[in-house]
């Protein structure tokens, strides 16, 4: 089971011992920091050093071998030159050893079986499933050059966060969230959804890799693998990789593995993308595998610079990544759906109403909130000595309260209802998030409200200069 950076020495719990087990190390990948979509398509055993394995060479007449791109426990990925159609494709291998192994054989072909029917703009196709002519089952697909997304998050660093990252991780995010709608559509949880397995190339394709755990949860009108599935996913078995995995998988209940388990997994992405790391710690591992009641998930905000991680990708992660199946979102679309939201800004904003003659907002108290007028009137005002002066009135779509939200002041006027209002409440972290104060932006929209407020003010003082020096 590869493993991202971070977790490299990430113990995973055995589901036949109470004692640790290592993860296996990540899949070194060559040429220039070019990943391939074969590197990843490999079994979830690790293969340990100094095995002394022979690796399988391809004897076909059709296919080249170039060279190996991936190497696992069960199975090697070559790069290789089909001679018939000119062209570039990765091969994964079964091991000789694992020929014999009747499990190993039905994974494999199943993995060959899922991934052929699945064909999406977001996924590896799958162009040919064969045997050479030493009997080694092969699985022939798309050679896909790129970069995963760990190794994309690990360059990038803190800057992950900056507008320009963050909007392009999420595009990479919905692609893989319309990938894995289309699996579950046609009853398939890929089981192990994770940053090493989302792989982006350099002209803007994304592609979810791996599905060799991949599991059936619908029946198929094809064929039925329900007695292969109990062989391959014995009651208990650890089948993924631990930090990304729902409680109800990382606990081995096969059966009650649904889409809502990819869901957990794509939430966990998402908050590697926020906050750095994956959302599972080995102290929540440890308590999930054990059935006790795991720790709290830490929000991405408090593992990322401050004011940096968007309040409501915070709370869409979380929600995905709920212990509860139940309080998760209920399909991927829906997951998708508020990232959609979110990236267009309509996320959702709490509604206050105001009887008549309510003051909303005072002159010189802090700005916390800014507000978007729903339906009513509403009139600016402010004191001059004892005497109220009105500034403007205000009706549906007219937006009070932001000057002082931006420019970190206290407010420069007062705000009441003329009639019964309803108002949107914008908070200044939501403000902040929509924007990006750390944005070119979001620069340019603070200055233009410290501008405003200054401009403002010297006009009040040269307005009460002016009527200070009028004869009464």
């Amino acid at each position: 089971m590869t493993m991202p950076r971070w977790v490299e020495s990430f113990t995973l719990l055995s589901a036949t011992n109470d004692e640790p087990k290592e993860g296996g190390e990540r899949i070194p990948v060559p040429h220039s920091g070019l990943s391939y979509a074969g590197a990843s398509l490999l079994s979830t055993v690790p293969e340990s050093a100094g095995s002394g394995r022979k690796t399988p060479t391809l004897d076909s007449e059709r296919f080249v071998q170039r060279e190996v791109i991936g190497q696992g426990g069960s199975s090697v990925v070559i790069r290789a030159f089909d001679k018939d159609i000119l062209r570039e494709v990765a091969i994964k291998i079964l091991a000789p050893e694992s020929g014999d192994n009747g499990l190993e054989v039905g994974r494999f072909t199943e993995e060959a079986r899922i991934t052929g029917q699945l064909e999406h703009p977001n996924i590896v196709p799958v162009y040919e499933y064969g045997v050479d002519r030493l009997a080694q089952r092969f699985l022939c697909m798309k050679l896909v050059e790129g970069r995963t997304l760990d190794d994309t998050l690990h360059d990038l660093q803190a800057s992950r966060l900056d507008p320009e990252h963050l909007a392009e991780l999420l595009q990479v995010f919905v692609k893989v969230c319309e990938a894995m709608s289309f699996a579950h559509s046609r009853g398939v949880v890929h089981r192990d959804l994770k940053p090493t397995n989302i792989m982006m190339s350099e002209f803007g394709q994304v592609y979810v890799l791996d599905w060799g755990v991949a599991r059936r949860v619908l029946p198929s009108a094809l064929y039925d693998s329900t007695t292969l599935q109990k062989e391959l996913d014995p009651p208990g078995a650890l089948i993924g990789t631990a930090c990304y995995m729902a409680p109800e998988q990382l606990q081995g209940r096969h059966d009650e593995l649904d889409a809502r388990t990819d869901v957990f997994a794509l939430g966990a992405t998402l908050y590697q993308i926020l906050a750095g790391r994956p959302p599972l710690t080995p102290e929540i591992v440890r308590a999930m595998w054990m059935r006790r009641p795991p720790p709290a998930i830490k929000p991405p905000d408090q593992l990322a610079p401050p004011d940096r991680v968007p309040a409501e990708l915070a709370r869409i992660a979380l929600r995905a990544l709920s212990y509860d199946p139940e309080a998760r979102y209920r399909s991927v679309l829906d997951l998708k759906r508020d990232v959609d939201l979110f990236q267009r800004g309509s996320w959702d904003l709490p509604r206050k109403s105001f009887a008549a003659g309510s003051v909303v907002v005072t002159e010189g108290e802090p700005g916390e909130e800014a507000f978007v007028i729903v339906k009513g009137q509403c009139a600016a005002y402010r004191f001059e000595g004892t005497e109220e002066v009105q500034l403007r009135v205000m009706g549906p779509g007219d937006v009070f309260g932001e000057t002082a939200v931006f420019s970190a002041k206290p407010r420069s006027a007062s705000v009441k209802t003329l009639t019964d209002v309803v108002l949107l409440t914008v908070t200044s972290q939501a403000l902040s998030s929509a924007v990006g104060l750390h944005s070119w932006m979001g620069a340019f929209v603070t200055a233009l409200a410290n501008r405003f407020r200054d401009v403002d003010e010297r006009l009040r003082s040269v307005e009460n200069s002016r009527r200070n020096s009028s004869p009464p």
